[in-house]
């Protein structure tokens, strides 16, 4: 026996709606994303390339000795800024240059403004004014700003 609901037929499914983008405008918000992450790691990848020296110098940093840190310090130096603005520096002015280029007095206050005098004179440190060296010549590699190409760095 059939009954009325027999000669129903199953609803009709439509299909389901499509992930693809219907307008042009999709593609071309895709596309400005795409060059965007490509720009940001270009961007990242030049940025790591040109920091390698600050990590290697803060490996180098673990292993060095008191007298060597100022040498260290030099060396970095040297890796971003032009020889002439650096090599001859010394005394105070060397310390002027760290201070600046770091935005803060790193080497104003003992321990750290003798930091020369232990590469000269090396006498014995203790092992708290060794930390406070490390310690301030750390935060100046990982700190200090570097001029952009194209602007003139004044050094006092």
């Amino acid at each position: 026996m059939k009954t009325p609901l027999d000669k129903l037929h199953d609803f009709y499914r439509p299909p389901p709606p499509s992930w693809r983008p219907q307008t042009i405008g999709w593609y071309v918000v895709f596309v400005v994303c795409a060059l965007l992450l490509l720009w940001l790691a270009v961007h990242l990848v030049r940025q790591w390339n040109a920091n390698r020296y600050r990590r290697e110098a803060l490996k180098e940093l673990t292993h060095s000795k008191a007298v060597e840190l100022s040498s260290l310090l030099k060396r970095t130096a040297l890796c971003a800024w032009p020889r002439q603005e650096v090599a001859a520096l010394s005394g105070e002015a060397w310390l002027t240059f760290l201070d600046t280029s770091a935005g803060r007095p790193l080497f104003a206050e003992p321990p750290a403004n003798r930091i020369e005098d232990f590469a000269l004179q090396p006498a014995a440190i203790s092992s708290e004014d060794e930390d406070t060296l490390r310690r301030a010549s750390a935060r100046w590699i990982k700190t200090h700003k570097v001029p952009r190409p194209g602007r003139r760095h004044v050094s006092a």
